[in-house]
């Protein structure tokens, strides 16, 4: 059972819709936070984007180690492996993504967070939320980016490359 939830649950459809979940939500915060900022408010974005960190760090794990689950539920092996590694390595790097821009949003909040005689940022808190919310902001980027790779993979059955290599 856990093993078939888990075939569910991986599948670049499932995939695809639990990151376009996520999404909706992130960019209602991002919103909800420019306004308040806007406002002069603090406490509200502060809160709101350090729930949005957590949500895309998470996401970003999960999704990261799409490989390892795989794996470890007796996943790996089955279907087409050209495929499943395509999918395997646009997951990852999109986890990475969202890793990144989550913990670097947390790190703005938590700096906003600290006493000013250990971070002083008395003054331009503002500016360092605005930083936070740019970091979503492109987590945002990142998860729209997997939503249309994960559906050109499913549509088209290739996996598009997750990022283009540089010409050296």
């Amino acid at each position: 059972m856990i093993r078939f939830a888990m075939r569910v649950f991986l599948h670049p459809a499932c995939i695809a819709l639990l990151d376009l979940i996520i999404l909706v939500p992130v960019l209602l915060s991002i919103v909800s936070v420019l306004m308040a900022l806007r406002h002069g408010h603090l406490d509200e974005p502060t809160d709101t984007l350090e729930g949005v960190g957590v949500i895309l760090i998470g996401w970003g794990v999960a999704i990261e180690e799409r490989s390892s689950l795989r794996s470890i539920f007796g996943l790996a092996g089955t279907g087409e492996a050209s495929f499943e590694a395509g999918v395997d390595l646009l997951c990852h790097a999109s986890g990475i993504g969202l890793l990144i821009f989550g913990l670097f949003s947390e790190i703005a909040v938590v700096a906003v967070r600290l006493p000013n005689n250990i971070v002083p940022t008395e003054g331009f808190d503002d500016v360092v939320l605005y930083i936070s919310t740019l970091f979503v902001c492109l987590s945002v980027y990142v998860l729209a980016q997997h939503v249309v790779r994960l559906s050109i993979a499913m549509i088209w059955g290739h996996v598009p490359a997750p990022h283009r290599a540089s010409a050296t």
